[in-house]
């Protein structure tokens, strides 16, 4: 294979893996039932009138299935914690013990697991979508190589490896999404 044909197929897969590690937040994000800091950790606190994401003013510790331990780095940033995670409107308890923030996780109804499984799957045909969107840029890219005077065999077998990319990202994508639908349906 040629250098550019290389380059290209080298730059989908990056691209493929930023859209992979998207998606696998995204699914991190969806509340399974259990204490999980992925569903508090990006939250905006006001940190010295700046807002802040939540992971860079406090660390989480996880005391049992559904109880989250949110503990600040600066005692007085309690209030703002609990204050911030209330106004999210997620559905959890709040509270504060000592110098840190608890947060209760309720059980989830099996109507609220049908729905988060239905986002799961909608999430994980959108990452299918933005993997194939990828191909399809890539071919594009590979038919102009064709244009240029790049031999046909090349970048037919460039297309076939682009291919294989495309069909290992979309299973790892399904495979996310299977775990995740599995995690909402067993807790």
């Amino acid at each position: 294979m040629t250098p550019e044909i290389q380059s290209l197929l080298k730059g989908a897969e990056e691209h493929m893996k930023k859209s992979l590690a998207h998606y696998d937040e995204l699914f991190g994000k969806i509340r399974a039932g259990k204490a999980s800091p992925a569903l508090i950790e990006n939250l905006k606190v006001e940190y010295y009138g700046t807002p802040t994401p939540l992971r860079h003013v406090a660390t989480f510790s996880v005391q049992d299935a559904r109880t989250l331990l949110v503990q600040p780095f600066e005692p007085h940033l309690v209030k703002s914690i609990e204050k911030a995670i209330a106004e999210a409107n997620l559905g959890l308890s709040v509270g504060t013990e000592g110098k840190a923030v608890r947060v209760s996780f309720p059980s989830l109804t099996e109507e609220q697991r049908r729905r988060f499984v239905k986002q799961v799957k909608d999430l994980a045909e959108e990452g299918r979508v933005a993997i194939r969107n990828i191909r399809r840029d890539m071919l594009e890219e590979l038919r102009k190589l064709t244009k240029n005077g790049t031999p046909e065999d090349l970048v037919r077998r460039g297309q076939e490896e682009l291919q294989k990319l495309t069909d290992k990202y979309i299973a790892q994508i399904d495979r996310l999404a299977g775990a995740k639908e599995q995690e909402l349906l067993t807790v």
